[in-house]
């Protein structure tokens, strides 16, 4: 029987799915809340027992969009520094995710950070990952809050992500028309804590400015397949083995061994 994420990972080029283990994910909440309050200089009692609603208020300790820059950007250095944020979104959706790139798994070694307050002058415009990523990867967006409309982000389905590439290719400078396009088929997406949406590398996707009275905090991190083509980023610098299949091992020690 075809498994029903892929099947329609396959169709829509998204899905949304629930954590496997919800235990990981709250362990990897908790950490970006205490992260956040120490780099912000709060006390170490400043947190509540509530991290959603920590979270959700961060705004409150940000005086402007300089300052929710600056702890983004401080925010990815350092769990690039000290955690293996792809480990645990990987071991939180694993059931989800390995039907998508198989047992040999590759994940984006420092993952991307999004903070977003209310108003925060600075969306996501319209893109895609690929070609500058690889068109066999998965993105795994991964909110610490629940977002929903303009918190949070939008994407087009495969059909229409196409139906933007072939306008635009058409009439490349005809930038109306193309947002025409954009209003007519984006959809946003409602993602709560708990559930990641996974969605192809190769599909339009951005944000527009949080009108909601709450902050948008979420990662980004991407996987694929050891052998799947790469895109223009260094696999080296890119990467890290998150997990290789037996007949994968004994493959990469016979050559090993042969050479």
């Amino acid at each position: 029987m075809p498994d029903p994420v892929a099947s329609d990972f396959a169709e829509r080029g998204y899905c949304i799915v629930p954590a496997s283990d919800v235990e990981v994910l709250d362990r990897l909440r908790t950490t970006m809340r205490d992260t956040c309050y120490e780099l912000l200089g709060l006390p170490r009692d400043a947190g509540s027992a509530d991290i959603a609603h920590d979270l959700d208020h961060l705004h409150r300790h940000l005086p402007d969009a300089d300052a929710a820059a600056r702890l983004r950007l401080d925010l990815t250095k350092t769990l690039g520094d000290h955690a293996s944020v792809g480990r645990s979104v990987f071991a939180a959706f694993e059931r989800s995710i390995r039907p998508l790139v198989g047992h040999d798994v590759l994940s984006q070694r420092v993952a991307n950070v999004v903070l977003q307050p209310p108003g925060d002058p600075h969306p996501t415009v319209l893109h895609r990952d690929a070609p500058a990523n690889s068109p066999y990867e998965v993105i795994a967006w991964v909110p610490l809050v629940d977002c929903h409309a303009t918190k949070s982000m939008y994407l087009l389905d495969r059909q229409r992500s196409a139906a933007v590439l072939a306008f635009h290719h058409d009439h490349p400078d005809d930038p109306h028309g193309l947002q025409h396009l954009l209003d007519q088929h984006a959809e946003f997406v409602s993602v709560s804590f708990g559930q990641a949406l996974l969605f192809w590398s190769g599909l339009f996707h951005g944000s527009v400015i949080n009108a909601e009275s709450t902050t948008r905090l979420s990662l980004n991190t991407r996987f694929k397949s050891l052998f799947a083509p790469l895109g223009m980023k260094d696999p080296l610098r890119y990467f890290e083995v998150i997990e290789t299949s037996p007949l994968t091992r004994l493959g990469l020690a016979f050559q090993r061994d042969e050479g």
